[in-house]
């Protein structure tokens, strides 16, 4: 019987290179951004192989594509360097989304160094076996507590002490970062790093590691009480998907992007307890806001939250044309109104 290598072994070898310039393989591809990434390069009539170990994705973000013949999914952690390279042969590019997130102080930290730091080295070791270009998911996080606002991809990045685990994520892509330049100066893989700046879905993970948005939703449609960090006055620009999707497309589909640190997101800016606001007028669940303000030391020990996100999106509208079209407001009823469908 043969093992799941051979098979990928068998199958690649009916692929010449001449005819995968929109063949993708993405990794995550059961997440948030993964999923709806994976709707829209199909629309444009891309053939897409996804992976996930479904540490964080779910199949019922993918399951409506299973059956397409343009998809291919297999159930592997982006840490199988001799799947993945099997994987990735006569792909044109790698859209590397596969991470791992620490949300607490009492998580273990090494699963996020291990997913984050091993995973992405077999993403651009694959790169360069097969020649392919890398799309590197990078996150807003890496700007750290840095005052320079609207925070710019050349601007200084200010993370806090080593001691503090918090920063383990954040680290992890940065060290990501600094790998992709690595291969790109060393071994000419064509990459783009994608700073993201928070988005959201229905599809997001309705637990920290997806954001305050999904989570204020779920509660506030469950009249269950709205956990606020801190005093709620640290700010967020949180985008919807399609902006993100949009942005990682653009990003893919242009030569200028290589070898560039984009941000992709939304810059409208807007403080966590207002969001919770918001979300309440908009479901309009006829409930009172029930607001429970925990303090950041129970959470995050003597982590230092970041008191304002928002970002500079000159190069991203310069270098791709992009621009966020989902204001806030209209992601939040999207949003709403796909959940109770659901």
């Amino acid at each position: 019987m043969f093992g799941l290598v051979q098979i990928l072994l068998y199958a690649n070898a009916f692929y010449p290179n001449s005819m995968q310039t929109k063949k993708v393989l993405i990794t995550g591809v059961a997440g948030m951004i993964g999923s709806h990434l994976l709707d829209e390069l199909l629309k444009k009539n891309y053939t897409v192989i996804g992976i996930d170990n479904y540490s964080f994705g779910h199949v019922k973000n993918i399951e409506h594509n299973l059956s397409n013949p343009n998809f291919t999914f297999y159930r592997v952690d982006v840490c199988d360097f001799e799947t993945l390279k099997i994987l990735g042969k006569d792909v044109h590019t790698i859209i590397h989304l596969a991470a791992y997130k620490k949300i607490s102080e009492k998580e273990a930290a090494m699963p996020t160094f291990e997913t984050n730091g091993k995973g992405t080295e077999n993403v651009f070791e694959v790169a360069k076996m097969w020649g392919c270009k890398v799309i590197f998911a990078s996150t807003s996080d890496v700007y750290g507590m840095s005052p320079d606002l609207p925070l710019r991809e050349d601007g200084d990045l200010l993370i806090g002490p080593s001691m503090i685990r918090r920063w383990n994520y954040a680290v992890s892509k940065l060290y990501g970062e600094q790998m992709a330049f690595a291969y790109y100066h060393d071994h000419g893989v064509p990459i783009v790093v994608i700073r993201y700046f928070g988005g959201f879905s229905s599809r997001s993970s309705f637990a920290w590691s997806g954001g305050h948005i999904p989570i204020f939703i779920r509660a506030i449609l469950n009249d269950e009480e709205v956990v606020v960090h801190g005093d709620g006055g640290q700010t967020r620009s949180m985008g919807f998907v399609d902006d993100l999707v949009n942005g990682t497309v653009l990003a893919l589909e242009s030569e200028k992007a290589v070898g560039e640190i984009i941000n992709i997101g939304n810059d409208e800016e807007l403080s966590v307890l207002d969001s919770a606001k918001l979300i309440h007028e908009i479901a309009k669940t006829g409930k009172e806001l029930k607001v429970k303000f925990l303090p950041m030391k129970e959470i995050f020990g003597q982590y230092k939250d970041i008191l304002r996100r928002i970002p500079d999106l000159s190069k991203a509208k310069a270098l791709l044309g992009y621009e966020p079209k989902v204001r806030l407001k209209d992601a939040i009823e999207k949003t709403i109104k796909t959940v109770r469908q659901q």
